[in-house]
């Protein structure tokens, strides 16, 4: 074998996971909250001294150290992301895949995320933009990795305290919605020209869309799925700057395009920021209802207000707290979440959005000891938590 590596996690503690997350679907709890984060190879490249571009340095590489990734994060990071000797990898790059399938660049930094740098500067370049072939830019690359990656995970052993696991090889192309992608290509430019040329811009974000979903369905294909889907999920991140009118008519028509074909019965928006405005369109024109890793700008008893009992939420806990705030504080907040958003089911305690390298493991300790201390069990809160 070429790679091999023993995890130190019982497979009691998976199969409670498991539950709780069955439990959370249908808006209920088992015995608390779960709990899972975003935290994602940034967090982990400076715990082992890696600099984090030569992360995507090739396959064998990324493959190597998502392995390490998840043996530290499974032992050390307590969290409900386990709920089977499975460990999950796949060909990763960031947010900076999507716009890079449609012609635009990429700005790579040695210790810093890779970023999409604007490629289209005039409306009439804009105009010009013709839909990609599915393995434009660095999607070639992700699917090239995918098939070398799934022959490393025939050439590695897993166990789990001693039971066999396997290296599950996933594949992702997607993931930022149509206006996002179209802000990654144009830059800022964009948010006004949606107000001095919006026949143009309603162009460019159809065929941006065309683009996805023939991407998406490559990608089916060769994995071997449907071409259509019961769920799906975008970022709209740029969006949240946008007013709610705005909104619905340079986003909503092209996302919900999205979500028809692949997104029929569950339907996921990750949007940062304070989304407060737009909580009523999410959930009224694009039937949103699974809302991840929401930001913290939005208060969780409005989330709750705005959106329980219809979207499952998973959040919101500040990053810049997890990372320098005190145990107390930490926990503090957690129990904040829990007792605005938790009453309503369906509630899954995360950070909102994207833990910070550097933060201590002493801030997931204490998201859990609230989990715990004040979590929910047989669907429900309990009539009164303690003071």
């Amino acid at each position: 074998m070429r790679f091999e590596l023993n995890i130190d996690y019982p497979l009691e503690k998976m199969e409670r996971s498991r539950q709780r997350l069955a439990a959370w679907q249908k808006f209920r709890y088992v015995d608390r909250v779960p709990v899972q984060y975003c935290v994602v190879p940034r967090y982990f490249a400076p715990l082992f001294n890696l600099r984090y571009l030569d992360f995507f340095k090739d396959v064998e590489t990324q493959f190597y150290w998502e392995l390490q990734f998840a043996k530290y994060r499974f032992e050390n990071i307590p969290e409900d992301v386990c709920t089977g000797p499975v460990i999950g990898v796949g060909p990763y790059f960031d947010n900076v895949v999507p716009p890079s399938g449609h012609g635009g660049e990429v700005g790579w930094s040695d210790d810093e995320t890779p970023r999409a740098l604007p490629v289209i500067h005039t409306v009439e370049e804009m105009e010009r933009f013709e839909i990609p072939q599915p393995d434009t830019g660095l999607r070639g690359k992700v699917l090239e990795w995918w098939g070398k990656m799934k022959d490393l995970a025939t050439q590695t052993k897993v166990t789990f305290n001693g039971q066999e696991g396997r290296v599950n090889v996933g594949l992702s192309v997607g993931g930022l919605s149509p206006h996002m992608i179209a802000v990654d290509l144009v830059g800022e430019d964009f948010y006004w020209w949606i107000l001095e040329y919006p026949e143009q811009c309603h162009r460019f974000l159809h065929k941006i869309t065309q683009g996805e979903i023939a991407s998406e369905e490559h990608a089916r294909r060769l994995v071997g799925e449907p071409l259509t889907g019961d769920s799906f999920a975008l970022a709209e991140d740029s969006a949240q700057i946008m007013s709610a009118q705005q909104f619905k008519e340079f986003c909503v028509p092209y996302s919900r395009a999205l979500f028809d074909r692949f997104g029929r019965q569950d339907r996921g928006v990750h949007m940062c920021g304070n989304s407060t405005h737009l909580h009523q369109v999410l959930k009224d024109d694009l039937k949103m209802n699974m809302f991840p890793y929401f930001g913290y700008l939005v208060p969780p008893k409005v989330a709750a207000a705005n959106l329980g009992g219809i979207s499952r939420m998973t959040g919101n806990l500040n990053p810049m707290l997890l990372k320098d705030g005190g145990y107390a504080q930490v926990k503090q907040a957690a129990r904040e979440c829990i007792e605005a958003i938790g009453p309503c089911g369906g509630f899954m305690l995360a950070d909102g959005a994207n833990v910070c390298p550097g933060t201590p493991l002493q801030s997931f300790q204490a998201i859990m000891a609230a989990a715990e201390e004040y979590g929910m069990g047989g669907g429900r809160l309990p009539a009164n938590l303690p003071p």
